[in-house]
């Protein structure tokens, strides 16, 4: 698994193997259904917030800026391409997986799902907790469609 995956997977959504933590926002008048169509698509990284007792840490700015114009494409075949778009890393941090879309909850390959806190068609924002490494520890990412 190549610097990317692991990133995206750990602090976007796995964490340090996240399992689902926050209810859901979405609401009846929610116009954006929670499915692989109408969330597939490409996104960049907005950011990523991770609480841990009481206290935010901005995940986002401590990361390389090879990291921060990477983009994720969420595909309808439910593929997902993780692109060293922008500034590439060295090594390049292209890679893909497999990814579905179950109640409201997101999941990438094999790793416990992260859910979708919300969705308004644009700007897609999972939750997941770490593990028992960091026991309360919630991560935050919001990710933007272009």
């Amino acid at each position: 698994m190549n610097f990317m995956k692991k990133t995206f997977v750990r602090t976007l959504f796995i964490g340090l193997a996240f399992s689902t933590v926050i209810a859901c926002s979405k609401s009846e008048s929610n116009d954006h259904p929670l499915t692989v169509e109408s969330i597939s698509g490409t996104y960049a990284l907005k950011a990523i917030i991770l609480s841990y007792g009481g206290v935010n840490f901005n995940v986002y700015d401590s990361l390389d800026a090879c990291e921060k114009d990477n983009l994720v494409e969420f595909n309808t075949d439910k593929t997902v391409n993780f692109v060293d778009a922008g500034t590439v890393c060295s090594p390049s941090e292209d890679d893909n997986d497999t990814w579905d879309v179950r109640n409201d909850s997101i999941i990438l390959g094999s790793s416990p799902s992260a859910k979708i806190n919300s969705y308004d068609g644009t700007t897609l924002i999972v939750t997941a907790s770490a593990d028992d490494q960091y026991p309360g520890a919630v991560t935050t990412t919001t990710l933007q469609k272009q």
